[in-house]
């Protein structure tokens, strides 16, 4: 479900929305001017010949309306729930179209169903590779994986997963992208002695450990430590270990909408990154708002989870531009994803993070 602070109004939407990348790149109007973006287009590849674009105006927001597609709460992406409440406070409703998966995200944007979504890297690149442009990434979120190898307790080392099944979420997804990382990074693992199979979500995976379907599957680190005390599962690997920088979630706005909503792009640019330095900087109220929204998790947990995210630079206090390109990079290099990139000024628009930067300083 999405995210639902009290006091607020979300528009929660449920509609599935699949078919090929490139026809929903070409599809019209959203049917709705809540956020909306027109008409999304293929992308000529045509775009701005610097990445940046000069930002905007963040106390003039053309409209009061904001889409933005996201996936439903863990604790990694709770940052997402104190964002919406600082531009709900500056005066913007926000709807949520919430997607479970990374790859759900991308094509969701693509079909005009939000203006901005928070996705994986690789589906949106590959979205990108495919469209020719259409979109461009605005800022970064959650600046490495906080995803932990869980294993059935029959599993003492990365040995014993030699002819195992490890779950993912599916092809694409932020579980798969990782895994493929890890599997490639790890000195005793390797992709042609594991067997990946498509499993579903964090709690998906799971249960198919419980039930012994699969002997490991990346889960959040937070889902790790909880299903480790109560069902007996081994937190085996630390993908960071092995993966040294990977953005888990790009912010990306539909290109035409950004070309004509610069001034609430560059307030809801604003209010991340303003999202992400209180939530380095306030323990307590990020403890106090994971006990609203995720009720069940052990309180020990979310304390240390949220001091491995606070110490390790998770939080993207500066907008996450510099883990871009490492993330994108360390897809290319396994294969995640294959063949050239359009150029960046048709994907990337730093001048938003840049904008703030400039007004606020880096921290």
């Amino acid at each position: 479900m999405a995210f639902e602070p009290k006091g607020k109004r979300w528009l929660r939407v449920f509609a599935a929305v699949f078919g090929l990348l490139l026809l929903a790149a070409a599809c019209g109007d959203n049917g709705g001017d809540n956020g909306g973006n027109g008409d999304n287009g293929g992308g000529n590849g045509e775009g701005t010949e610097e990445p940046g674009g000069g930002g905007g105006d963040p106390s003039a927001p053309e409209q009061t309306t904001l889409r933005i597609v996201v996936a439903p709460p863990e604790f990694d992406s709770l940052v997402d729930a104190i964002w919406f409440q600082k531009l709900e406070e500056a005066g913007i409703t926000v709807e949520t179209v919430d997607f479970e998966f990374g790859p759900d995200t991308t094509r969701a944007l693509a079909s005009g169903a939000g203006a901005i979504a928070s996705t994986s890297p690789t589906p949106l690149m590959r979205y990108i590779q495919e469209a020719g442009g259409g979109m461009k990434i605005i800022a970064a979120a959650l600046l490495n994986t906080d995803y932990v190898l869980l294993t059935t307790p029959d599993i003492e080392s990365a040995a014993d997963l030699v002819g195992k099944r490890f779950g993912i979420s599916e092809p694409g997804d932020i579980s798969d992208s990782t895994t493929r990382l890890l599997l490639d990074g790890h000195p005793d693992l390797d992709i042609s002695e594991v067997e990946i199979v498509q499993i579903g979500g964090t709690s998906d995976r799971i249960a198919a450990l419980v039930a012994g379907e699969i002997s490991g599957g990346p889960v959040h680190a937070a889902d790790g430590l909880a299903a480790a005390e109560e069902a007996g599962l081994v937190p085996l690997i630390n993908y960071w270990e092995y993966i040294p920088i990977y953005a888990q979630r790009f912010i990306v706005a539909d290109e035409q909408w950004l070309g004509e909503n610069p001034n609430l792009a560059q307030l809801a640019v604003d209010s991340l990154i303003e999202a992400q330095r209180e939530a380095q900087n306030d323990k307590e109220a990020f403890i106090s708002l994971s006990q609203e929204l995720i009720p069940d998790m052990p309180d020990e947990i979310r304390d240390d989870v949220y001091d491995f995210f606070a110490d390790g630079g998770f939080f993207a206090v500066n907008g996450g531009i510099d883990a871009i390109m490492p993330t994108i990079e360390a897809d290319l290099s396994i294969g995640n994803l294959e063949g050239e990139l359009p150029d960046q000024s048709v994907w990337l628009d730093t001048s938003f993070v840049e904008n703030y930067l400039e007004r606020e300083g880096e921290v």
